[in-house]
């Protein structure tokens, strides 16, 4: 058995040692079109909210969707090594070789089926199929939701956004911070993820930060969504001060229980962000990610003053959370240590902002300090990373230089293609899970 790897991380921008990232598959053509309308008539010439919806606004071509996604890895790899990009599904079909995880694995599925309408009788017939399934075809069952031979619908839903790898559960230091999906579309990718935490060698014996510890079930509490928390919106500025995002995926009882367990290992500042409800800004990550010392990536439209309080943050000490600190995160921040250099989503310009930010153009992944992943469409960003002193190269220039280029001192933003990844709103730090980084 493997030895577990270390899991550290006190920076989003020291260099990259080992990360996780899912391949897509066979979930992306289960998909069909009533799973890209978050909308669907009531009868009585409104509408209410699909529960069909999977997060995504169009169907994906997995092909151009695999290949976009290999440039990642091939990025990722070019840094860590073969050894330290790891593949969600792998880690999980290793998982499910134990028949007695598996089984576990499958009641936990099947509960959340029931309750999302599934019938008693097929329940028991699904447990049996899945149940006669290798590990390798359990994975692809769960992932895809159908029968792997016949192509007949087993679960409710395929799981498309286990591609976006970073919700799963978030590194703080040497802690875990155990991932809870607040949506019926994602909760079965939480079941599988807390699953490798608990059983997969290289995770297993890692602390937990486990906002439902004690609780039994997908259903902890009360309307099942009480304690929640994804991994895009956490950001870890430094040691001393990190950021929790709170809105549509992560809600406050669960930041308050971060915080907590933050502070008890040696975190002086957790910050609560409020960010707006809506489908641009999902996580905080959507709004701003780090890219060096001192230098972060912001929508800043997020982070001014403007006429409507919907579309504005709001930051609080979760230490004291009567005390709000307002709007101006950067001016906040710089309480807690250096002021952070602004490059703007969108160079300035207020369309291309908004524009650019529904493309993930705030949503970027370092590699290293000044080495950046962002996706190649959001132009304006771009020309805004390179007035800023980052040289702007292609996945094709950066794989074969990598050894060089995060040896110097040179800034890079490597550019994906990114049309297909980005069509359920998620960018390269969405895509990205990373367990260890150096220093």
């Amino acid at each position: 058995m493997a030895e577990p790897v270390p899991v550290g991380l006190w920076s989003e921008t020291a260099p990259l040692t080992a990360c996780i990232t899912c391949a897509p598959g066979d979930e992306f053509d289960c998909m069909a079109p009533n799973h890209i309308e978050a909308l669907e008539p009531d009868g009585r010439g409104g509408y209410r909210p699909n529960p069909d919806y999977l997060l995504f606004d169009d169907l994906v071509l997995l092909p151009h969707l695999q290949a976009e996604h290999a440039q990642l890895v091939d990025v990722i790899r070019a840094v860590t090594g073969r050894g330290g990009c790891l593949d969600l599904r792998a880690m999980l079909q290793r998982v499910l070789a134990d028949s007695a995880h598996a089984a576990a694995v499958i009641e936990e599925v099947l509960e959340l089926e029931g309750q999302c309408g599934s019938t008693t009788a097929t329940l028991d017939r699904t447990r049996r199929r899945l149940a006669d399934l290798g590990a390798a075809e359990l994975v692809q069952a769960l992932a895809s939701g159908s029968d792997p031979e016949t192509g007949f619908d087993l679960l409710r839903w395929p799981m498309p956004n286990w591609m976006f790898a970073r919700d799963c559960w978030a590194v703080v230091g040497h802690s875990i911070v155990v991932g809870y999906p607040r949506l019926n579309a994602r909760k079965r990718d939480g079941i599988l993820a807390r699953a490798l935490l608990r059983h997969h060698p290289r995770l297993q014996a890692a602390p937990k930060i486990d906002i439902r510890e004690g609780s039994q079930g997908v259903s902890a509490d009360e309307g099942g969504d009480c304690r929640c928390v994804e991994g895009g919106d956490i950001l870890v500025v430094s040691r001393d001060v990190v950021l929790i995002g709170i809105g549509a995926r992560t809600t406050l009882q669960a930041a308050f229980t971060i915080a907590e367990r933050l502070r008890v290992s040696g975190v002086r500042h957790v910050l609560g962000v409020f960010i707006p409800e809506r489908r641009a800004t999902m996580h905080l990550d959507t709004l701003m990610t780090l890219l060096d010392a001192g230098v972060c990536l912001m929508h800043t439209p997020a982070f001014a003053a403007p006429s409507d309080p919907g579309c504005r943050v709001r930051i609080v000490d979760l230490a004291e959370p009567e005390r709000d600190l307002g709007w101006d995160l950067m001016g906040v921040l710089g309480q807690f240590g250096p002021a952070l250099q602004i490059v703007t989503c969108g160079d300035g310009d207020s369309r291309a902002a908004a524009r650019e930010q529904w493309t993930d153009g705030a949503n970027a992944f370092a590699l290293g300090p000044g080495r950046i992943v962002l996706y190649g469409r959001n132009t304006w960003t771009l020309r805004a990373l390179n007035r800023a002193g980052f040289e702007v190269l292609t996945p094709e220039q950066f794989v074969p230089n990598a050894d060089l280029l995060m040896a110097g001192q040179r800034r890079v933003v490597v550019a994906l293609t990114g049309s297909e990844l980005s069509r359920g709103r998620g960018g390269p730090r969405c895509l990205t899970l990373p367990i260890a980084r150096a220093g």
